[in-house]
């Protein structure tokens, strides 16, 4: 799914095509996290990833300073970063390791925001959640935060 939503924009596709993109992906989380014969990890974390597009698509729509591209890219920076998190939380053995990893992550989700968004209840809703791995601000530039866990 990754692959496809880099090539379309690899190949400059049309605002339309960005967003049916993006809409094909949250489909799929969808799927997966109301799917309850997967591992409730895995549906947690398409349900991060859900809520993230999704916060993505109203933030843009309500401001309106967003290009379907710019959005496709935020889209694919923010699977990128969630899944090199979950990769490094795995190859991460040690608990305290694990501790430094996610808050290397989370800081810079936090360090990064996009928007501004003062409703932090919303904004921040996973952020010190502890049923969820994912605990990062749905308010985070994630080229930005991907770049920054990349150095």
């Amino acid at each position: 799914m990754l692959l496809m939503l880099c090539c379309t924009f690899a190949v400059q596709a049309s605002a339309q095509d960005i967003l049916e993109e993006v809409r094909n992906i949250m489909d799929g989380y969808e799927k997966t996290k109301n799917d309850t014969s997967k591992d409730l990890e895995l549906r947690k974390i398409a349900t991060f990833k859900w809520d993230a597009i999704y916060y993505m698509i109203l933030q843009a729509s309500d401001r309106e300073n967003m290009t379907e591209g710019e959005l496709g890219a935020q889209v694919n920076a923010m699977i990128e970063f969630v899944n090199q998190f979950l990769a490094d939380m795995k190859d991460t053995k040690k608990a305290k390791m694990k501790e430094v990893t996610l808050a290397k992550y989370r800081a810079a989700s936090l360090k990064n925001p996009l928007w501004g968004d003062t409703d932090k209840d919303g904004a921040h809703a996973y952020v010190d959640h502890p049923n969820f791995l994912t605990q990062f601000s749905l308010d985070t530039d994630w080229v930005k935060a991907l770049a920054s866990v990349k150095e």
